[in-house]
């Protein structure tokens, strides 16, 4: 009962407000990025890449023993993109670094697994799914033309 009242309360109080949707939908989108970090969602970049049509985040947080096991999988659905299905390795290599130069809390996880998943267009029960996983470390440390003195 007592929580039927508080979404009663909740309910009422925006309702008898007159509030621009957008900008309480930009309060609750920066709540959530302050509260599991700057970056958690796909950027454009990495959706452009592949030319994907949507993206989910999935966390498992976890530790054993004292070893940090914890995983990022980053599902991206249904790519366009030609080079996709030529260097589909390198592209989720490239869009596992888009995603840990991004995200603000990369340094909690262990893994981050890029899974491509390509649905039937004619019966959504079918799909494939390809799967790759990076070690965070190695992708935090990308050699660039700086670090090695290549001009």
């Amino acid at each position: 009962m007592k929580n039927v009242s508080l979404i009663l309360l909740l309910f009422l109080s925006f309702s008898l407000t007159s509030c621009d949707g957008e900008k309480v939908m930009k309060a609750m989108l920066w709540g959530f990025n302050r509260m599991v970090g700057e970056g958690y969602f796909p950027s454009d970049e990495i959706l452009a890449l592949g030319e994907f049509e949507g993206a989910e985040v999935l966390v498992s947080k976890t530790v054993e023993n004292g070893e940090n096991k914890s995983t990022l999988e980053l599902r991206l659905h249904n790519g366009k993109n030609p080079a996709l299905r030529f260097s589909e390795e390198n592209t989720a290599r490239k869009c596992a670094e888009l995603y840990a130069v991004g995200y603000s809390k990369i340094n909690d996880y262990k893994t981050i697994k890029i899974s491509f998943i390509q649905t039937d267009p004619f019966n959504a029960e079918n799909f494939a799914v390809s799967e790759y996983s990076f070690e965070v470390k190695d992708l935090l440390n990308i050699p660039t033309p700086e670090n090695h003195g290549i001009q």
